[in-house]
């Protein structure tokens, strides 16, 4: 009954949206307590959700003014499943013509289809008004997602950087004027409320860490303590306990890799500050190389900070999971060997690649227990369950091909970005 109820009550709402009578509409749903009828939206899907804006300006007023209400109900109350985003690698070539090509995996899990479908990616479109696809010759590049609304940047000049967010197709444009620039993370402080970006400006050995707040379109210089002049690994970082979390990658001082007591950097988001601590380390890993700390990765696996390290050459991949954050305590949980033909497809082609790297295949992210993995060089995906240690390949879009580097976590989101 439930099920039937909220299936009329959407195609009731479709049909008002279609209706030219607009003034009309306003007499509809009069009688309904205000908060009833946000209980009501906030169950619909989200571009069904995003067009009652425009049923009546009684709702519409409701929306504007219970923006932050709305956004918590259905983002946060109806726990929408975290998935994961890809950008077309072919679309860079052709930009003018294809624009953004988006695709979000698992859209297609909860619809009513006859015949199962192997791909189960849906293309989130980008309106061709926004900025991002006016300028053809910009070319961006996915850098990071965070709450639901992405960041690219300008792949010619790097100071030039576009946030999106594609449910609500806001879109914001900005421009860094310090150079040379590393931004480091896009993120939202749950304190604020508020998108903000960290970035730091580097000048010799020493760099100079800043936060930009979009809504109030401010930057202001972040003061550590000690000196602090490292940088993080590319991507995005791993959110736990209220700080964002990356490997090290980049000890300006030594003009090397960072030591292995500084090998993950942290920046607590509510006191603004930034520190390092040690990772965990293998019995027989040597880490003393760039190309040690490419095969390192941190995730998160139930609430909790995930160390992956793949060692090379062997292709074994040890997790790791700090159980105690205070503590730092970290305890190995898994043990993967990725050359194992029983359990990975692609064992075997590994098993032949005589110059092994850590380029060769990349760990994204941790979904429900399930590794998300991307094989490089065949442009591949696969998620492995960690605790039943099976694995299952992703059907990508029919001549879609991607560098790890455009593959995102992602989840629909009402967020305002400004």
């Amino acid at each position: 009954m439930t099920l039937d109820f909220f299936t009329s009550l959407g195609s009731l709402l479709e049909t008002i949206c279609k209706s030219s009578n607009v003034d009309g509409a306003d007499h509809t749903f009069e009688r309904l307590p205000d908060c009833l009828v946000i209980d009501i939206l906030s169950r619909l899907p989200s571009h069904s959700f995003l067009r009652c804006r425009w049923v009546c300006r009684h709702w519409r007023a409701l929306l504007v003014s219970s923006q932050d209400s709305f956004t918590n109900i259905h983002d946060l109350s109806r726990h929408t499943r975290p998935t994961f985003l890809i950008r077309d690698d072919f679309a860079k070539h052709d930009f003018a013509k294809h624009g953004q090509d988006l695709f979000v995996y698992g859209e297609n899990e909860n619809k009513k289809i006859k015949k199962k479908k192997k791909v189960a990616f849906e293309k989130l479109h980008l309106k061709p008004e926004l900025m991002i696809n006016m300028n053809s010759k910009e070319e961006p590049n996915l850098l990071y997602s965070c709450e639901g609304v992405l960041m690219f940047a300008s792949s010619r000049w790097k100071s030039t950087y576009y946030i999106v967010n594609p449910i609500t197709q806001e879109e914001l444009t900005l421009r860094c004027t310090l150079y040379p620039n590393f931004v480091c993370a896009l993120y939202f402080c749950p304190n604020t409320r508020q998108f903000r970006i960290l970035f730091a400006k580097v000048e010799g050995t020493s760099c100079t860490y800043f936060v930009h707040i979009l809504k109030t379109w401010k930057c202001k210089e972040i003061h550590s303590s000690t000196s602090f002049n490292f940088l993080p690994k590319n991507g995005n970082p791993a959110v736990v306990n209220g700080a964002l979390h990356w490997i090290t990658f980049h000890d300006l001082k030594r003009k090397d890799i960072a030591p292995c007591e500084n090998g993950i950097m942290v920046f607590r988001m509510d006191k603004e500050e930034l520190f390092t601590m040690p990772h965990p380390v293998s019995n027989h890993n040597v880490c003393n190389s760039k190309q040690a700390h490419l095969a390192m990765t941190l995730m998160v696996k139930d609430d909790r900070l995930c160390f992956c390290n793949m060692l090379i050459p062997w292709y074994i991949v040890d997790m790791w999971l700090l159980e105690d954050y205070e503590t730092r305590s970290w305890i190995k949980r898994y043990k993967i060997n990725l050359l194992n033909e029983k359990i990975f497809p692609f064992g075997k082609r590994l098993s032949g690649i005589r110059i092994r790297s850590a380029w060769d295949l990349k760990f994204l992210y941790i979904q429900e227990g399930e590794l998300l993995i991307h094989l490089y060089g065949d442009y591949e995906l696969y998620l492995y369950n960690l605790d039943r240690r099976t694995v299952k390949k992703l059907e990508l879009p029919r001549g879609k091909m991607l560098s790890y580097t455009d593959c995102k976590l992602y989840h629909k989101s009402f967020l305002a970005i400004v």
